[in-house]
């Protein structure tokens, strides 16, 4: 959707700061302290020690959203980085996926890497480096190839960073390969639902596997599996409905159904959720397994 707002701007200032906080607001319930305290803070202000930054901007958000000039066809809200073309890396190659294992436990359609999955890829695959920003802090930085691979050039530090700026190592780096690692694009409980108003039609293929929840959000029909709290959440586990070819596969889990970028190890859910922020960026914690089970009936 192209917002009028937007429309011919490509500029924005350190002004726009306290503005993209208040959007995001609207998107992660949660003030910006929560992101600031975890290791998605790359800016050279206060922070975590020892996370990957840069000396050359204290700003948070913009390495991955700006208020002006986003890429509006990118499946992220105000997205400030560039993507890989039809499901692809951004710094080129392909993708291996968990189906390429053949294992017979997979019940459910793997749909080619893309939705909101690919933005968390377009840093954690490593193909390109993480200050690839198509609207850099500033003045007269716009860019809608946000500096290629290389990014802006920004001087980095961290264990985990080389110093093109790329993830190097650590279990954030994810790589191309992803068949070690959890499906996503993955039809949830093998398959077979859809949903219309509050109701979701159609039988799971794999029984194993607690029923989601739906209703419509701003004309979406929209699925998430329940943890707690009266309607959607953001503790909940959302699942994703692509359009296009894969519109057909139903709800798909996808990166963010199980982690939310925005949320420090333990912050508070919303009120009534009796749910807390898990490590590595999880929804809610998994003490006793409980985002495996959250989904998965064993």
């Amino acid at each position: 959707m192209k917002l009028p707002w937007l429309s011919g701007r490509r500029k924005w200032g350190a002004a726009s700061a306290g503005m993209l906080a208040s959007l995001l607001l609207a998107f992660s319930g949660q003030v910006s302290a929560g992101i600031a305290d975890t290791k998605h803070n790359l800016g050279s202000g206060p922070g975590p020690g020892g996370r990957n930054q840069v000396s050359d901007t204290a700003e948070i958000c913009v390495f991955c959203h700006t208020p002006h000039g986003a890429d509006t066809s990118a499946p992220a809200p105000l997205w400030n980085k560039r993507l890989g073309a039809n499901g692809t890396p951004a710094g080129g190659g392909s993708y291996t996926t968990y189906d390429t294992l053949q294992t017979p436990s997979l019940d459910g359609t793997v749909a080619p890497v893309g939705s909101i999955s690919m933005a968390c890829l377009s840093c954690h695959d490593g193909t390109q480096a993480m200050d690839n920003i198509i609207n850099a802090p500033g003045s007269g930085g716009y860019d809608t190839t946000g500096g290629g691979n290389d990014g802006r050039t920004y001087t980095w530090s961290g264990a985990t960073v080389n110093a093109a700026g790329r993830l190097s190592s650590g279990v954030s780096l994810l790589g191309t390969d992803l068949s070690n690692d959890h499906p996503i694009g993955i039809q949830y409980c093998g398959g077979g639902l859809s949903g219309s108003g509050t109701t979701v039609s159609g039988t799971c293929k794999d029984s194993d596997f607690n029923p989601p929840q739906t209703q419509v959000i701003n004309s979406n029909q929209v699925f998430w599996i329940d943890t707690g709290g009266p309607g959607k959440q953001r503790t909940d586990l959302p699942l994703y409905v692509r359009t296009g070819a894969s519109s057909s596969l139903g709800p798909l889990v996808e990166c963010a159904s199980c982690h939310d970028p925005h949320v420090s190890l333990g912050q508070a859910g919303p009120a009534g959720t009796l749910q807390t922020a898990g490590d590595t960026f999880l929804r809610i914690s998994n003490a006793s397994s409980a985002v495996c089970t959250a989904c998965h009936v064993k």
